[in-house]
This record gives structure tokens, sequence and C-alpha cells, in this order.
């Protein structure tokens, strides 16, 4: 009885751990003190967890690093443009698929999201008061769905 009770508290606790699901870490940087990034564009499978990682190398300025759900010169133009009255430079807008803190210079800062199911490009900028006309880069959806 006591094996039995053993066996079956070992499976249970193996289909709780289970298998945590594969992350693709992609780390950002600007271009020191410019209103460039390092890394303009990456690319990751259709519903693939991602995690960027935005190191602000930069001494001077503060950055984020925002995912759109599109490639809309017109949508980067609205939520940029929304960014600059909004407290945390981040606007409530429904193109927004994931965003990072503004990092201060030498700071770093992360956010953990799902790539969009379906294949395409889709924007990243800096919504820091006007940084997001510069500051742009393009995360690739592309290959087969993960999971």
């Amino acid at each position: 009885m006591i094996r039995r009770s053993l066996l079956w508290l070992g499976l249970l606790l193996i289909g709780v751990g289970g298998q945590a699901e594969p992350v693709k870490e992609i780390v950002i940087e600007p271009v020191g003190d410019e209103l460039k990034f390092k890394q303009t564009e990456f690319t990751v499978a259709p519903g693939e967890t991602v995690r960027i990682v935005f190191r602000n190398t930069a001494t001077v300025m503060p950055h984020n690093v925002v995912v759109l759900n599109t490639d809309s010169p017109a949508v980067v133009n609205r939520v940029g443009t929304a960014a600059i009255t909004d407290p945390d430079y981040v606007p409530d807008d429904p193109a927004i698929l994931a965003y990072t803190e503004v990092a201060q210079p030498g700071e770093t800062v992360e956010v953990t999201f799902k790539a969009p199911d379906k294949p395409g490009r889709y924007r990243y900028i800096c919504t820091f008061p006007g940084h997001y006309t510069m500051m742009q880069g393009t995360m690739v959806v592309s290959g087969k769905a993960t999971g």
C-alpha cells in the first residue's frame, strides 16, 4: 500500500512538474546613444514563446521595446504619437502585442509573450517620446508552428 502511494505521488509530481515550454530569447540593445536598435530583425515560429531582453546600453537616453501586431506605418505612427501623453509611454492600444517597461541607461528589462499564430512581419518600436520614428525593427513570424 505504501509502495503504491509513493508511486502515485511520484507520478503526480512528474505530471505537475512536466516539461517547461521552450522559450526563444531575443536580446535587443540600442546603438550607443543613437535612436537605433542594433537588432533590426529577428525570426520566430508561429505561436512560439518569446522573451525579449532589452539591455539599454545607452549612456543618456531611456528606451523600451513595444511589439505591435502589424507592420503598418499608420499604426506605428498612431501608437508612437499616443505614447507621448501616456505617463508610462505605452498607450492603451489594441495593436500592442507586448512591451517592456522603459529602461533607464544601464538597465535591463524583459517581456515574455506568444508570437502570433499568423506568419508575417510585425514591427517593434521604442515609444519613449519621439523615438518611434527612427527606433524600429521587425519580428518575422515564419516557419512551422510550435507546441
